[in-house]
């Protein structure tokens, strides 16, 4: 008995001891410079999507000052029409301003996060919505929303938002 707890501890303490990084190895990195080349790609953490999930709750609840605390002071925010921020205050303060955004609704279909420089630090989370707009006489318009986090000890540091017009079936 006592020689299985052992084994078990020295076990447990090997594992323990080993990178986990290699474990989320996913893919190839495909920059051939010298310095990453045979760095690969790797699964991200559920804490970098869990702080895209928190924002996401907030900005969707219309708690703009609670989401301006998920991003960080130095961010950096691409607007789909090009429009570029470098304050979460000025970006929910234009969407708390605008009429036109509360008639938006949204679900999240699809979330992931990829650390493509784990010994540094950050992740690329990203996310996609199904995105409406109701305009006033009732008529409705669809679109795919794509944005793309880079989390950073728990602060979005850059968000690039895209958007995709459905796909035509005709």
């Amino acid at each position: 008995m006592k020689k299985l707890v052992l084994f078990s501890f020295l076990s447990a303490l090997v594992v323990s001891c080993q990178a986990p990084v290699k474990e989320r190895e996913i893919g190839y990195h495909p920059n051939q410079d010298e310095d990453v080349k045979n760095s690969g790609w790797y699964l991200g953490t559920q804490e970098a999507i869990d702080v895209v999930l928190e924002l996401d709750k907030v900005w969707k609840e219309g708690k703009y000052d609670e989401a301006v605390k998920f991003f960080a002071d130095s961010v950096r925010i691409t607007r789909s029409n090009g429009e570029r921020l470098f304050s979460a205050a000025e970006f929910m303060d234009q969407i708390n301003a605008n009429e036109n955004s509360k008639r938006i609704t949204w679900d999240l279909v699809s979330i992931s996060s990829m650390d493509i420089a784990p010994n540094e630090g950050g992740e690329h989370v990203g996310a996609w919505f199904n995105m409406k707009y109701t305009d006033s006489v009732g008529k409705i318009t669809e679109w795919k929303g794509y944005e793309s986090y880079y989390v950073l000890s728990g602060k979005v540091v850059w968000l690039d938002q895209f958007r995709q017009s459905p796909i035509k079936t005709e």
